[in-house]
């Protein structure tokens, strides 16, 4: 899965390149693992980050299927990365894969084709996994108190994972072939999304997140951790606006910098805002939704989804905040690296 590296990893540092090829969007992170030590803080240092808007899953996700088109613009997208990680001499690459190649008949065209033409095997991992990996990067953002019962959820393109959690274990968890692309796919709804097309959709998610209402009325969590994504973008549309501060490089250390950071708390996103947030963009048209100061253009087409799915969840909880984690698969694939661990769960 990774290039091989001799020596005592807990020792050594390490430049690491994670690319995660999602239904929608591939991500690479290029980070320096630092040498093991006891503390809390971050074990790894950003050297770079990229995000591109792929839509792997597009056309062929509910049937099984990946479009040659489809093919093609993810391996221009990993073309782009492999130069990245060429320049930044990372000696370590990790591809991971998730819902659309896992439910692809075709997949191999694909991983076939980032071997023969970049060297990575790409390891597609199953829901299961993904939520492991997940909440190995939530729970670096998030401490419940004691006697706190957490529900994470991961909204994809092509699946949600959920995760119900304490201060002391995970307690149940799950992924669900719903994400916002599969939804896209199964509804077709219009332009304007609107009360109906959620009234619409209601049944179809109370019945395939129906293990989720019952884990739900036995455990009642109160808060919700959403990773990464869709929450991503609740939180910077309905955090308070600050002055304009100047944009930092998305370069952040390309020399290597051994000064260790804390990770970064999860975010609360007032949970007002985003109600309100919610219904703007069920009721308003694309070009409507596009026009919403900082709403990323590649998003505005599946908020509506991610909206309806976390809007079910309310109505199937007791839900009272709403956290938004900056960490994801990612980041849990980079927490397991740093502690000498398979980069996935049972996998070299």
């Amino acid at each position: 899965m990774g290039n091989s590296v001799t020596g005592n990893i807990k020792t050594k540092l390490r430049r690491v390149a994670v690319i995660d090829c999602g239904t929608n969007t591939f991500n690479l992170r290029v980070v320096d693992l630092l040498p093991i030590d006891n503390s809390d803080l971050r074990p790894w240092n950003k050297v770079f980050s990229l995000r591109l808007p792929v839509r792997l899953g597009k056309g062929g996700i509910v049937k099984g299927v990946i479009r040659p088109d489809r093919i093609a613009r993810g391996l221009d997208a990993i073309g782009v990365m492999h130069e990245i990680i060429r320049n930044y001499k990372a000696l370590e690459v990790y591809v991971i894969a998730t819902s659309a190649l896992r439910d692809a008949s075709n997949g191999n065209v694909f991983t076939e084709g980032v071997w023969n033409r970049f060297g990575y095997k790409v390891q597609i991992i199953s829901g299961a996994t993904e939520a492991t990996l997940i909440q190995a990067g939530i729970e670096l953002t998030y401490t419940p108190l004691k006697g706190q019962t957490i529900l994470t959820m991961d909204i994809g393109g092509g699946s949600t994972e959920c995760i119900l959690w304490d201060d002391s274990k995970v307690i149940w968890s799950r992924s669900f072939d719903v994400g916002v692309a599969r939804l896209q796919e199964l509804f077709k709804m219009t332009d304007i999304f609107g009360e109906d097309a959620y009234v619409k959709m209601f049944p179809y998610l109370s019945d395939v997140f129906e293990p989720l209402s019952i884990a739900l009325s036995n455990t009642t969590p109160s808060i919700l951790v959403g990773s990464s994504g869709s929450f991503d973008t609740f939180y910077s549309l309905t955090k308070p606006k600050n002055k304009r501060k100047l944009k930092e490089s998305r370069i952040d250390k390309p020399e290597i910098n051994l000064i260790r950071q804390p990770h970064p708390t999860a975010s609360v996103i007032d949970i007002e805002k985003f109600n309100d947030l919610s219904e703007l963009i069920i009721r308003n048209s694309l070009k409507d939704r596009l026009e919403i100061s900082g709403m990323p253009p590649d998003r505005a087409d599946f908020l509506p989804y991610a909206a309806a799915i976390v809007k079910w969840l309310q109505s199937k909880s007791e839900i009272k905040s709403i956290y938004r984690s900056k960490y994801a698969v990612r980041e849990g694939l980079l927490s397991r690296l740093a502690k000498g661990e398979d980069a996935v769960p049972g996998m070299e």
